[in-house]
């Protein structure tokens, strides 16, 4: 479901329903306007369109703005009215505001207050039918959309209920902040959302790690050059190609600063000037940002502007490292054994039925990134039959030895044991390194081997 952003203006003055919807179109450049002149069309322009917000005067032939707004929040709840009149009374207003508009204002040449006010309902208006449509969804917890998440592989639990909640926001002009480790599958989820949200129009991305400030506002907005001779040559930025679509934001946590007030300018105003231009043109895409970065300790080292940190994450998700995803581990091996046999054009080896068993304790550090090469290398070592799970095991082996460091101490139970039991503790230890030889033993504790001999007749 995508967000209402239609806007339907309604004045008997023609002259100022078109100066008004001129502003409006210009100040609120992410807003659709429709005008309506005569009041008695207004019940059935609501019915056929879904408004976001009307704009409304108050003395009008037919049906007066008051009776309107009564119709509105009678018969369409999820739409705001907002009173626009020249009527300049305080009782007028309060009864107005009383029952149901957002707002009462006077008309008069200054719209800028006007403007920012229509800008704050739409986003009013966008978060209450998005909480509705989340409740909804998630109580139905069925998918209306499964094809959209085709390119992920999953049987967990909680990345299903990820899908859901995608699907639920995806419909939302707000941006989605994307949270996980290097290779949870960001960009997968990214493309989820495009083909949620727009799947008709581009899905552009681009990677925000060791961007400068000047290239990142060149590479967004896009410039014109001036040319000496007086010609002008135009770069289109990627906000000009992404258009209605997805614009993709990967490691936003690397982005500088300066840039970072740019980002949040855009975010704000919705609209951008193309560098050595004075026109400004309308953002129209949704963002999708992502980072493998705590932005909150980020921005607890001054790193990440909080404004901008709290702007992205309007819809969140956080994808689990694939150490949490063991239900999928067998599905993953074979859909990456499909891939690798096409690619390297050899025959699909059989997965062991133990493999997955025997990665239980294995972490997987680079996520699906990881197990990808793991699968690619064994399918090029096998014969054909079976996979062949030596890059496995030497992962395995590798992180144990990464892992299972000398412990130069003595641990101590909480309950410390009686002499007698340490003593006893150590011949088994010695006894145990040394494969039962009593005379390496009795080397490593310092003691003779017919000693040694004397404690094991004892024991």
């Amino acid at each position: 479901m995508k967000l209402a952003r239609n806007i339907l203006l309604i004045d008997d003055e023609a002259a100022w329903l078109r100066t008004l919807a001129i502003t409006l179109n210009r100040l609120v450049p992410e807003a659709e306007i429709d005008t309506c002149i005569d009041s008695r069309q207004v019940q059935n322009r609501l019915q056929v369109g879904d408004y976001a917000l009307v704009l409304v005067d108050l003395t009008m032939p037919f049906h007066s703005g008051e009776d309107i707004l009564a119709m509105v929040r009678s018969d369409f709840p999820n739409t705001r009215v907002i009173i626009v009149t020249g009527v300049n009374e305080v009782d007028t207003a309060v009864r107005c505001i009383k029952n149901g508009a957002y707002d009462y204002f006077i008309k008069t040449d200054d719209v800028d207050d006007l403007a920012r006010t229509v800008r704050r309902a739409l986003e009013v208006v966008g978060l209450e039918r998005n909480y509705l449509y989340i409740k909804e969804k998630f109580l139905s917890r069925t998918l209306e959309n499964p094809q959209a998440f085709n390119n992920i592989l999953t049987c967990e639990p909680q990345l299903l209920d990820q899908f859901r909640y995608l699907e639920a926001v995806s419909g939302s002009p707000e941006p989605l902040l994307i949270i996980g480790a290097s290779g949870t599958g960001k960009s997968e989820f990214a493309k989820s959302c495009h083909a949620l949200y727009s799947p008709n129009e581009p899905l552009l991305s681009i990677n925000l790690a060791g961007i400068s400030s000047e290239y990142f506002e060149q590479k967004m907005c896009g410039k014109l050059y001036h040319h000496n001779n007086g010609e002008l040559e135009a770069v289109a930025g990627l906000l000009h190609q992404v258009g209605s679509g997805v614009l993709y934001l990967n490691e936003i946590g690397a982005l500088p600063l300066d840039a970072q007030v740019k980002l949040l300018t855009l975010l704000e105003t919705k609209q951008y000037y193309p560098l050595g231009s004075d026109t400004a043109y309308p953002v129209k895409c949704k963002f999708v940002v992502s980072t493998q970065d705590d932005l909150l300790k980020l921005h607890q080292a001054g790193k990440f502007r909080s404004d901008l940190l709290y702007r992205l994450r309007a819809h969140k998700i956080k994808l689990p490292p694939l150490v949490e995803r063991r239900l999928d581990i067998s599905m993953l091996i074979n859909h990456f054994i499909a891939l690798a046999a096409t690619e390297m054009n050899l025959p699909a080896p059989l997965q062991p039925a133990d493999l997955a068993t025997q990665l239980a304790s294995y972490d997987f550090p680079g996520n699906l990134h990881e197990l990808k090469g793991m699968v690619f290398d064994a399918v090029s070592r096998s014969d054909g039959i079976a996979l062949n799970t030596s890059p496995f095991m030497e992962a395995i082996n590798e992180h144990k030895s990464m892992n299972d460091t000398p412990q130069n101490t003595i641990i101590f139970p909480k309950q410390l044991p009686t002499i007698a039991q340490m003593n006893q503790a150590l011949v088994d230890e010695a006894m145990s390194r040394t494969a039962n030889n009593q005379t390496a033993a009795a080397q490593i504790l310092g003691i003779s081997q017919s000693a040694l001999s004397r404690r094991l007749k004892g024991h």
